[in-house]
């Protein structure tokens, strides 16, 4: 699926699509992630940016999608405590998007997404797919 076409599967408007990882709507937030930065195994999926890379040493980091997901991350936490739609993105950071795939709890064992862990100063968050109630 196509990146914009991904978040309007969802509801989701993205106005820049070139710069924007993240948008919200009245009743959400969605980010995406890179399929090969998602820790697969064991289940259930998990994301940790703390993993990867040290606050403040990525060119990323001063992009103007890191800083909007700032805001919607600390929107997710504070308004929908950490829950957030997920649009798991096919490709090589840097380098662009393949495809896009947005992860749908119906069809992922129940499944949804939910901040685990967020820095307001850096942007650093980590989260994981959790089961439904």
């Amino acid at each position: 699926m196509q990146y914009v076409e991904a978040f309007k599967s969802f509801g989701y408007d993205v106005p820049n699509p070139r710069q924007d990882w993240s948008a919200e709507k009245d009743d959400g937030i969605c980010i995406t992630l890179w399929k090969k930065e998602v820790d697969w195994s064991p289940p259930p999926p998990q994301f940790d940016l703390w993993k990867k890379w040290t606050p403040g040493t990525a060119d990323w980091e001063k992009l103007p999608g890191h800083k909007k997901r700032i805001s919607h991350l600390k929107r997710a936490v504070s308004e929908f405590d950490g829950w957030v739609d997920v649009i798991l993105v096919a490709g090589t950071p840097g380098e662009g998007c393949k495809d896009a795939d947005p992860w749908l709890p119906e069809q992922r064992k129940n499944h949804r997404w939910r901040i685990q862990k967020f820095d307001e100063a850096t942007g650093f968050f980590s989260a994981a797919a959790e089961k439904l109630k």
